[in-house]
């Protein structure tokens, strides 16, 4: 049974802040419950193993709680918000990319919760869990147990290949949003190979050569090696 608050006409859920934000970013003209119903069995019935596993994912989700259209929804707006995207009601950013690749972009949503959500302070997600809170409209424990199943779903679905090319799908969605995949995981080795794609992207949209890549790879791997031998120096010792 949908709850009632959730219907997109007469003033439902498709009018909360993120509502509107997710509709915009999806090209969602009226009927977001359909198109939710559709970008499941779409992403399901891929060829690509990993989009298939995660539409899986998220079919769980949307059956698994029972409530309705709002979990899916709730499922991007989390991993939109850990992928640096804002998520405002006019102008959101980045729907020329997302309406090119909607699929990726849902990919890289879940990907960003299971590596990007438990990476955060318990500030961070504090923080995190009140926008969304106020924002979608739902509890805080809901929004909780929402991504403890995404995350629980995701590793039990996905093998190693599907998760190097969830890792590959925030990448580019992070890049929309000015972010890299180690700014989404925080994990010193994406942080290193998040500087070398956005040296290489860089170089290339300058016309530089190939060369003037590799030197500028060279002192960007360098500057994080560096920057992790710091923070390693300022670690107390261990007892």
């Amino acid at each position: 049974m949908t709850i009632p608050y959730m219907a997109v006409q007469g003033g439902g859920f498709a009018l909360t802040v993120i509502g509107k934000a997710i509709m915009a970013l999806y090209g969602v003209a009226s009927n977001i419950n359909t198109f939710v119903d559709e970008h499941i069995e779409a992403m399901m019935n891929s060829d690509n193993a990993t989009v298939a596993q995660s539409g899986r994912v998220l079919e769980g989700a949307k059956y698994g709680f029972g409530i309705g259209y709002i979990v899916p929804v709730a499922i991007i707006a989390v991993g939109q918000l850990l992928l640096g995207n804002h998520l405002a009601a006019i102008g959101t950013v980045a729907s020329a990319a997302v309406l090119a690749n909607p699929i990726a972009m849902t990919c890289a949503a879940i990907g960003a919760i299971y590596y990007g959500w438990n990476a955060l302070s318990a500030t961070e997600q504090s923080a995190l869990l009140q926008r969304l809170h106020v924002d979608l409209e739902v509890g805080v424990e809901l929004i909780k147990s929402i991504i403890s199943f995404v995350i629980a779903k995701t590793k039990e679905l996905l093998s190693s290949e599907n998760f190097k090319e969830l890792k590959q799908f925030i990448s580019e969605a992070a890049a929309t949003f000015g972010k890299t995949l180690g700014d989404v995981t925080r994990a010193i080795k994406d942080r290193v190979v998040g500087a070398v794609d956005t040296v290489v992207r860089t170089t290339v949209e300058a016309g530089q050569t190939m060369a003037s890549a590799v030197d500028s790879i060279k002192q960007s791997t360098s500057a994080a090696g560096e920057s992790v031998i710091s923070t390693l120096r300022k670690l107390p010792p261990k007892r």
